[in-house]
């Protein structure tokens, strides 16, 4: 805080300038003597005293002298009034910056020094591997194939090191092997890093050199994922060989083949499609589609094996998904392929950012005043979306049970336009996401009418 003398009041008196207002502070500082000067002008202290019957002006000598006095003492008073300011200022000054070198002498000196930093760029017989020492210099690159033997060979007797790879088809059990030898491992979301999926010199040793060089400068160049578990994904992979694409292709095959014919097949549902053909086909048609329908029929028998066991998951090793299916529109299968996609329900703080996790936030390309609607960003697990805006096509249709979920996305849907209904399905897609993990985090129970109840 400043203070200087008013001018308007005796000697002694003072304005007071807070902090806040700096404009005439620094106005008074860049004129120096400007402020004398304007000072001097609006002293009000007694200079002369005119005497008209005399016709002459005559100075009080000893008035003047006592005035003259006072005023001195005035630009003695402003002179070190303005020293204080100026050395309080220089002194602020002078600590906010040894302020912020003690914090830079403060950071853990650990976040800077890195020491060997290893970048492995992951393929389905080989990966190549390029290390870096403390100082950022290729010490070594190599090759090894892509099976744990080799991973135990090359890595088992290397100290504590940092390793960066890309997320791939390898990469879930290559890092929780390396995770179990005790090494630090990034895997790095390459859909987030152009430089090295869209680069114009792209090889096996240049992209491993480039994971290296990001991980040790700062990881999160990397946007890092969490990879599931070994065992939550052998579980996700018998939801996937249950696969109903391959059954669909088969039926539709048929189609097309017997058209040519001159024949068309009935309308019927995938579960007995094969036995209902197999009346109708002619004995030229029966003896070259017969095959492809007994597999049909097949792959129908396998399907509800694949539910069965799918069900035991959910009733045995994975029983927090039981509080997910009370949630209307979504079965079994969504909710078993919830929980192993997200791995671990504390991954995420909030539970809006699952919505976002699995694409389902529409997607930004704002400049200037420039900030168009734009589609879903469709990133994240493909299959789960998937599952998820089925279970939104559902509660949205005619054989949807009433809720607040569905009254809103019926209302979102009226509002008209092409793809108002399209764009309704997304957003009670997102809301069914943001609500799953919300009750399995709490485990408490669905409530379809939650405004009404509280």
């Amino acid at each position: 805080m400043a203070c200087f003398p008013s001018g308007k009041s005796a000697p002694g008196g003072y304005l007071i300038f807070s902090d806040r207002n700096r404009s005439e502070l620094l106005a008074i500082k860049s004129c120096r003597q400007n402020a004398f000067l304007l000072a001097d002008a609006q002293w009000n202290g007694p200079k002369h005293r005119a005497y008209p019957e005399r016709g002459v002006v005559e100075l009080e000598r000893t008035e003047f002298a006592a005035s003259l006095t006072r005023r001195n003492r005035w630009y003695g008073e402003l002179a070190r009034n303005w020293y204080e300011t100026v050395t309080l200022e220089k002194r602020e000054t002078k600590r906010m910056k040894k302020h912020t070198q003690d914090l830079i002498a403060e950071a853990p000196r650990g976040c800077s020094q890195v020491g060997i930093t290893i970048g492995i760029d992951l393929g389905d017989v080989w990966s190549h591997y390029c290390t870096l020492n403390e100082a950022g210099e290729v010490v070594d690159r190599g090759r090894f194939r892509t099976n744990p033997s080799s991973v135990d060979k090359w890595f088992t007797d290397l100290p504590r090191v940092r390793i960066a790879m890309e997320a791939g088809t390898h990469s879930i059990w290559i890092s929780e092997q390396l995770q179990e030898l005790g090494h630090e491992v990034i895997v790095a979301n390459m859909r987030e890093l152009r430089a090295i999926s869209h680069s114009n010199r792209k090889s096996d040793q240049v992209d491993a050199e480039k994971l290296a060089r990001f991980a040790r400068l700062d990881p999160k160049i990397l946007r890092p994922i969490a990879h599931r578990t070994v065992a939550q994904q052998e579980a996700l992979t018998l939801i996937r060989a249950r696969n109903l694409r391959l059954r669909t292709a088969a039926v539709n095959a048929v189609r097309g083949l017997a058209k040519p014919c001159g024949y068309r097949l009935p309308a019927s549902s995938t579960l007995c499609f094969a036995q209902r053909c197999v009346a109708v086909l002619p004995p030229g048609l029966s003896r070259a589609l017969g095959p492809v329908l007994h597999q049909i029929a097949d792959m129908t028998v396998k399907i509800k094996e694949y539910d069965r066991a799918i069900k035991q998951l959910t009733e045995t090793e994975y029983r927090e998904t039981q509080a997910l299916l009370k949630v209307y529109g979504v079965g079994q299968l969504t909710a078993l392929t919830y929980v192993l996609t997200l791995g671990s329900k504390e991954r995420f703080q909030r539970s809006h950012d699952v919505g976002c996790y699995l694409g389902l936030r529409p997607k930004r390309s704002q400049s200037g005043e420039r900030d168009p609607q734009l589609g879903i960003t469709k990133a994240g697990n493909v299959f789960l979306r998937s599952l998820l805006v089925e279970c939104a096509n559902h509660v949205l249709g005619r054989h949807g049970k009433d809720s607040t979920l569905r009254q809103w996305g019926l209302s979102l849907a009226s509002r008209g336009g092409k793809q108002s209904r399209n764009r309704a399905i997304v957003a009670v897609a997102r809301k069914l996401a943001v609500l799953l993990h919300r009750i399995w985090v709490t485990q408490q129970p669905y409530i379809p009418f939650y405004a009404k109840a509280a």
